[in-house]
């Protein structure tokens, strides 16, 4: 599997054309003009993040990471649609995060409960073919298992903070920290159990790079088919293949060296400086980018929400007239 290689000037120009067109097509996923700030709220690290469009280019980086767990790999290869509808299943985590981090604190939950409900009947066994040498054949699963839960909310929370590190910047070691302590609130709704969450971005670090150098995220054959999957995946339109292309690139950079080379992801120095040079050219030149690729419209809308601002005024009674 090899990423396409693209200039930084290439990737900063395809970026810019379909982000307006994204957003005719796909409506923002919270409408609730209840002056409720959320989760989160204004002045939150959540917020200061998410709002970040280019942040859509870690998203692979995501479903990878959460992947390379056997066990992971193999719910969604026994009861998901992955393999007919990869590109949906990235837009919907995409949607399911911008409510959670933007939407009010009703629409938060209820997505996350949507959620939930699927999980519950995700379960079954670990196939021969796909068993490792830290997940052995008929190992059960269960998407509600402590273990998997933390592993998924883990992979996501640490995407954020190195896509934002690497293609925006500006986060102190204390953003950082307040930013895992913010998402608690996520895991909870979700299931994790509060006292297996980590209080600072150290331990969460610590936590993954254990999972991946001692624990059961290694990829095995499931986690490989699902890789594939994800970086060369069906499109509704053969006119989207140069952006995907260009976005699992981009999430095949911010990975974990040895996840790489775990799913056969050929990287050479070449594609190792590109990347730097994609990253660099976008941190270094964001201030002068269009303010569609700095600031997500979502962002706004939870803004003038939080503020009030779309809560229309009451209108006072007509006078009657003598």
């Amino acid at each position: 599997m090899a990423p396409r290689f693209l200039t930084p000037q290439e990737f900063v120009q395809l970026l810019a054309l379909p982000l307006p067109f994204a957003e005719r097509i796909s409506p923002l996923p919270i409408s609730d003009r209840d002056p409720d700030p959320g989760l989160f709220g204004p002045g939150s690290v959540t917020w200061r993040v998410l709002r970040e469009p280019m942040l859509i280019m870690a998203g692979a980086r995501a479903l990878l990471m959460q992947a390379a767990h056997p066990l992971v790999a193999q719910g969604a290869i026994d009861h998901s649609a992955f393999a007919e509808d990869p590109f949906g299943r990235l837009m919907r985590t995409y949607r399911w995060a911008g409510t959670v981090a933007f939407g009010t604190t009703a629409e938060a939950r209820a997505v996350s409960a949507a959620v939930n409900r699927l999980h519950h009947d995700v379960s079954g066994t670990t196939p021969r073919r796909h068993s490792t040498r830290r997940v052995r054949t008929g190992t059960p699963y269960s998407a509600m298992d402590q273990d998997l839960l933390l592993w998924v909310h883990a992979t996501f929370v640490d995407t954020l903070l190195v896509a934002h590190d690497r293609l925006v910047g500006g986060l102190t070691e204390a953003d950082h920290d307040q930013f895992v302590r913010e998402w608690e609130v996520v895991a909870r709704i979700m299931g994790v159990t509060p006292r297996l969450l980590w209080p600072d971005h150290r331990s969460l670090r610590r936590y993954v790079d254990a999972q991946l150098s001692r624990g059961p995220a290694r990829p095995g054959e499931g986690s490989r088919l699902v890789a594939a999957t994800i970086l060369h995946p069906a499109l509704p339109t053969p006119a989207l293949r140069p952006l995907m292309d260009a976005l699992t690139f981009m999430s095949a950079g911010f990975l974990p060296a040895e996840l790489r080379r775990g799913y056969g992801i050929n990287w050479t120095p070449f594609h190792a400086a590109a990347h730097l040079g994609i990253t660099t050219t976008l941190r270094t030149t964001r201030g002068t980018l269009p303010r569609v690729l700095r600031v997500a419209p979502i962002h706004d809308f939870a803004t003038a929400r939080a503020r009030g601002e779309l809560v229309p005024a009451r209108r006072k009674p007509r006078r009657r007239a003598a």
